[in-house]
């Protein structure tokens, strides 16, 4: 056998057990502009008990979707930061929570649902398992001025509650 069949045969083997990435993995960069496309500022619609506001912005020379939720509960003000990225071709976030640890969650976007879906990857300062803190995350793109957001906290390694909020865009 020559050379150059050999060399083939080795490119074409090599190819067939490369993994092939799947579409949610490959979706990043769409998830990524949806969310940019919600920098601005945000308020809990009329059916929501709780009132709370987000502002989102682009920082990083547009290469980070900055949210910053704010409200008051019980006269004591409540605020918390998460930080929208891509790392290569996957979005990702990273939640700065008032538990005091960071959740980073990987995402995956259904265009058809319009639903981006966040899955705990890695938490900082989480001293056991046990301890709460956001596990998960669902934003469901309605249209240009409402947005629905699903965050689950899980303490003692299940599900402890479920914050289920549609937004209104004010500005």
């Amino acid at each position: 056998m020559n050379s150059l069949t050999k060399t083939v045969g080795v490119l074409v083997l090599s190819m067939s057990i490369m993994p092939i990435p799947s579409s949610a993995a490959g979706n990043g960069a769409e998830a990524f502009e949806k969310l940019k496309s919600l920098v601005g500022h945000w308020e809990t619609d009329k059916t929501n008990m709780n009132k709370a506001t987000l502002d989102l912005e682009l920082t990083s020379g547009g290469t980070a979707v900055l949210e910053k939720f704010h409200m008051v509960d019980n006269g004591k003000p409540v605020e918390m930061t998460t930080l929208y990225y891509l790392d290569g071709d996957q979005v990702k976030l990273t939640h700065y929570c008032m538990a005091g640890n960071q959740p980073t969650m990987k995402g995956s976007y259904a265009p058809e649902s319009k639903t981006l879906t966040f899955d705990l990857v890695s938490i900082s300062n989480l001293e056991t398992p046990n301890d709460g803190h956001m596990h998960h995350a669902t934003y469901t793109f309605i249209d240009n001025d409402h947005f629905k957001a699903t965050w689950t906290f899980r303490k003692e390694q299940k599900d402890a509650f479920t914050e289920d909020v549609t937004y209104v865009r004010t500005k």
